[in-house]
């Protein structure tokens, strides 16, 4: 149940296109001796997929294009980002406009070179595009910049989340909390709070100094859109946000909908709500469309929560946080749609796990795997039930297969460490995946 954990979570990232973008066949013809342009972005580093992470808060652009008159840098906007969208054109952002003068390199050189400041959830194909004398433009590949990287709590990174970083273990784990989960009270001014999830639980969970206060149930992103595995930060907290549609085939089969185009939050068509939680690189926490949409695979890569459980965890944020909001601002983003954005004064984690098999103070759940990655093989239910004593005779195919069976995409498989000690395998039982209630809560965590 290991991953490898990303040394920060994403504030800048960038993913390489195969195809160079070009002009279109109106465009004045190029010189054949025109050498197609090339642009690098520095620090970087890998990240997972096809992504890569900036290693610092600045980033160096380094365009070279011999015979160039003037460089444009260029965005289009990846995903769902906030600011630097807003002051877009219709398709695209110029991030940066060089000249042979600005840059400081002669013509035959082509060294055209800036820095780049992004906001802090940016998230972007980013481009450069060159001008020639004769009118004639050349575009590089692409590289998509949307993430900073921070660290996780260097000092202690196990103690952030449950012990949950680096793993794809549920911070619920009896591994992880010693077989017993503390459970405490919210308290205001208590700025040591984390996220974990559980994709397959459904299950997100809000944690200040160590121990649960609020456990929420979520919806997740589509099979062909999952919601990325790995730790996240928040930065902000934004009431009432506005939508802006990435150039992405789900958005272009939408009718009524065009790319980048700039949807208000009083505008039907905003799937936002009331609230976000940008986590970065276009990936969010934001409003259910509907109560149905908690406990499915519903939305393009974002975690769904219901308003009122939304309201409540953005509220014990900023509280937490002792964060410059007041109550009645708060009671106004409730009722009207008016955009406001509460920075966060330290990156928020989120750790976002992928666990299957969790054994939960002495019981152990068995989750459907949502994603098919294939892991609810035999053999790794038998390493996770011999991880806790249970050897022999009582760990039979025939047994550990008939558990798994009674998994489907609603219904977890629920049963007591000690029932299988015992070998009354017939005393486990089906339940749903999404219940009305939770043990051991105060409040209202569910839905129908």
């Amino acid at each position: 149940m290991k991953r490898i954990a990303t040394t920060g979570c994403l504030l800048i990232v960038a993913m390489m296109n195969s195809c160079p973008r070009l002009k279109d066949s109106s465009a004045p013809a190029v010189d054949q001796q025109i050498i197609q342009p090339v642009m690098a972005i520095a620090p970087l580093e890998q990240g997972r997929g096809q992504w890569q992470v900036a290693s610092a808060d600045k980033v160096t652009v380094t365009v070279t294009a011999p015979g160039a008159k003037q460089v444009l840098i260029l965005g289009r906007p990846e995903g769902v980002a906030e600011d630097a969208q807003e002051d877009m054109e219709e398709k695209q952002l110029e991030l940066s406009r060089l000249g042979a003068s600005t840059s400081g390199q002669n013509e035959r050189d082509g060294k055209f070179i800036t820095q780049l400041t992004l906001s802090a959830d940016f998230a972007a194909e980013v481009w450069a595009e060159a001008v020639y004398a004769d009118g004639a433009k050349r575009q590089t590949e692409t590289i998509a910049l949307a993430a900073t990287a921070q660290d996780v709590n260097p000092d202690n990174p196990g103690e952030a989340a449950g012990g949950s970083i680096g793993t794809d273990e549920s911070a619920r784990s009896d591994k992880l909390t010693g077989g017993r989960i503390r459970r405490a009270t919210f308290q205001a001014g208590e700025p040591d709070i984390r996220l974990t999830v559980n994709l397959p639980a459904f299950r997100l969970t809000l944690w200040q100094n160590g121990a649960e206060v609020r456990v929420y149930q979520i919806g997740i992103g589509r099979k062909n859109f999952p919601v990325p595995v790995g730790e996240r930060v928040a930065t902000a907290v934004i009431f009432n946000p506005n939508w802006i549609p990435p150039d992405s085939a789900w958005v272009r089969r939408t009718k009524g909908v065009e790319p980048y185009e700039k949807i208000t939050a009083d505008d039907p068509r905003n799937p936002l709500g009331k609230v976000k939680i940008p986590l970065g690189a276009g990936y969010l926490i934001h409003e259910a469309a509907k109560p149905s949409d908690i406990g499915r695979l519903t939305s393009h890569g974002c975690i769904r929560m219901l308003r009122e459980d939304l309201f409540d965890l953005a509220e014990k944020i900023i509280s937490a946080r002792n964060l410059p909001v007041t109550k009645l601002q708060l009671g106004q983003s409730r009722k009207n749609s008016e955009r406001l954005v509460v920075q966060l004064d330290a990156p928020l984690l989120v750790d976002i796990n992928y666990d299957l098999q969790v054994i939960e103070s002495g019981v152990l759940h068995l989750y459907p795997d949502v994603y098919k990655r294939g892991a609810f093989a035999l053999d790794s239910l038998r390493a996770e039930l011999q991880s806790v004593g249970i050897e022999g005779a009582n760990l039979t195919d025939a047994n550990l297969q008939g558990m798994l069976d009674r998994v489907d995409n609603n219904r977890q498989f629920v049963i007591s460490v000690a029932d299988m000690r015992r070998g009354r395998w017939n005393a486990g039982k089906a339940l749903p995946v999404v219940e009305t209630s939770l043990q051991g809560m105060g409040e209202r965590a569910s839905v129908r």
